[in-house]
């Protein structure tokens, strides 16, 4: 397959940190959606909403989300029922030292009115909900114990333990994990992983989802992304290149080799792509992300403004 990118342009630039992406499609207009803050840390951030339009020239905000500290990591799940943006609340304790994290949500039936943030459970961090055949699924993460717990929903509110993807082994520490179904249903995970080498681990699973196996991948990579075009795997994420500098970049499987297919603008703080399968084209694909590359393009650039981008892309073969 090949990827050929159309179009890129800036959908959020206000001079403030604005990062974590998600991206879907819901009511035939896009929506975007990123935490909106002064750095990568403060505890000011905010969940925002964008809708655009058909073609995603225009953008507006249809919700701004804070919950009772920073507010961060919003991700979309579209659903019979409607819209959730799922994120989660990094708090400090009394003495600022030691944080705390809560996981919420705030739902839209039409995209225009939404509910305040609403708490589900505490430190597990849902990561990437899905909804798949009458299902919402997701992996949720927890910093307590490192481990990754894969979690079903009939409604998206009320949530129960399928399984457990990945649990710390030694110093790699599994946290923030996208996963997609393959057409024979099948469930990949892509589990990041701290320190050693910072290699992702590759999850397999089929329904019911009980019993995974494992590989890792020979790169590192964070803040992933991952989508199949057919049965074709792509993904996403931040790249760290031999240069020590740091890009966002596409790349597509084989096997459990990465290809690289694209390396987008980018530096800095960067990475965490939303992807949205265009509902009139089964070529076309959206993917939106953040980086800091325009302030500063050094790695870890975490007090610098970043900006929110979108890129049009056609795959195929």
């Amino acid at each position: 397959m090949q990827l050929k990118l159309e179009r890129m342009q800036t959908v959020y630039a206000d001079g403030n940190h604005n990062a974590f992406t998600d991206l879907c499609w819901f009511k035939g207009r896009p929506y975007c959606t990123f935490r909106h803050a002064t750095n990568h840390l403060s505890q000011d951030g905010r969940v925002l909403v964008l809708r655009g339009t058909a073609e995603g020239d225009r953008w507006q905000v249809v919700a701004s989300i804070r919950a009772a500290a920073d507010t961060r990591d919003p991700k979309l799940m579209v659903t019979p029922e409607g819209l959730f943006s799922y994120s989660f609340v990094r708090y400090p304790d009394d003495g600022g030292v030691q944080f705390h994290r809560a996981t919420g949500y705030s739902f839209s039936p039409d995209g225009d009115n939404w509910t305040p943030w609403w708490f589900i459970e505490g430190e597990d961090i849902y990561w990437r909900p899905r909804w798949y055949q009458n299902r919402g699924y997701v992996a949720a993460y927890r910093g307590t114990d490192w481990s990754v717990i894969f979690k079903a929903t009939k409604d998206g509110r009320i949530w129960e333990n399928i399984s457990t993807v990945a649990v710390r082994e030694g110093e790699p520490r599994p946290n923030e994990t996208a996963f997609e179904f393959a057409p024979d249903r099948t469930c990949w995970a892509l589990v990041r992983r701290e320190y050693a080498e910072g290699h992702p681990l590759l999850a397999k699973s089929r329904p019911p989802y009980t019993e995974w196996s494992y590989e890792e991948l020979d790169i590192k990579l964070q803040g992933m992304c991952l989508w199949f075009v057919g049965d074709q795997p792509f993904m996403s994420g931040r790249w760290y290149q031999p240069s020590g500098y740091v890009n966002t970049a596409v790349f597509r499987l084989d096997g459990t080799t990465p290809v690289c297919q694209v390396v987008l603008p980018s530096g800095g703080d960067t990475s965490y792509m939303g992807v949205a399968a265009h509902p009139k084209d089964p070529q076309r694909y959206w993917l939106s992300y953040y980086s800091s590359h325009e302030y500063n393009p050094k790695p870890n650039s975490h007090e610098h403004p970043a900006n929110i981008y979108l890129v049009d892309v056609v795959i195929t073969g």
